[in-house]
């Protein structure tokens, strides 16, 4: 009697609630994937529209319900005809996760790659803006540099913020582990009372920081000083044992 009730239970109520809370995962985790793109304009509303033919149904509104069903059909075709390099851009990075890169890659420790880079660039007095993206979306901001799509490695950094590169001047972007662009514009900050005898590296770090949730690490190339900008604010003169510190938190809260 026990085992039958167990059975029931099972079917009835735990396989349920698994297949709710995967789905919820995955909606999630897509939505994730496309916040800061023009899809998710789109997404929204195709949402709107779907709701709307529900409420028609439930409604009995018979000519409005097909006319909308076939308003879907029609929109979920050319979604992905328009939408073909966000679509290619999700399926990269469900390639990218912890599961798959588990199974197809080598992940890079990008705590030890950043903090080491950052370290050998300030030894240099190499000015640079590293910018590590959290949860808000990068597009933007992507879009006014110049496209890598690069692995994370030391050696792409240092060629990128070499004096003799095009490429030095601006922000890199770093999405995962990967280099997604380089020369990137970021917004000046307009306090520039906090930040006075500072270049415009440092403005536009605070700047970033101001408008998105970006990890941003800024390297004076006068003194060779490592600053770190999160959350509309700047702190100056960090050590390198402090930067991995921050980029474990950063890094933890993102999983």
């Amino acid at each position: 009697m026990n085992a039958i009730f167990n059975i029931y239970w099972v079917k009835s109520y735990l396989l349920p609630a698994v297949n709710i809370i995967i789905i919820a995962i995955v909606i999630y985790r897509i939505y994730l994937m496309i916040s800061g793109t023009r899809a998710i304009q789109v997404l929204k509303g195709l949402a709107l529209i779907i709701f709307a033919a529900w409420l028609a149904q439930l409604l009995h509104l018979e000519t409005v319900s097909w006319v909308l069903n076939q308003l879907i059909q029609v929109a979920v075709i050319a979604i992905i005809i328009l939408f073909q390099p966000e679509l290619r851009r999700i399926l990269t990075k469900l390639g990218q996760t912890r599961f798959f890169g588990a199974l197809f890659t080598q992940s890079v420790n990008i705590i030890d790659v950043v903090s080491s880079s950052t370290e050998e660039l300030s030894n240099q007095k190499t000015g640079a803006i590293i910018v590590i993206e959290s949860k808000v979306g990068l597009r933007n901001y992507i879009e006014t540099g110049t496209a890598i799509d690069g692995l994370l490695s030391g050696d792409l950094l240092f060629s990128i913020f070499r004096k003799e590169s095009p490429l030095h001047d601006g922000a890199v972007i770093i999405q995962r582990d990967r280099i997604v662009a380089a020369k990137c514009i970021l917004p000046l900050t307009d306090r520039h009372e906090i930040l006075e005898g500072y270049g415009t590296r440092h403005l536009a770090g605070l700047g970033l920081s101001e408008e998105t949730d970006a990890f941003i690490i800024v390297i004076s190339e006068e003194t060779g000083k490592i600053s770190v900008a999160q959350n509309g604010s700047m702190v100056m003169g960090v050590s390198i044992k402090t930067l991995k510190a921050k980029l474990e938190n950063l890094l933890s809260s993102k999983t």
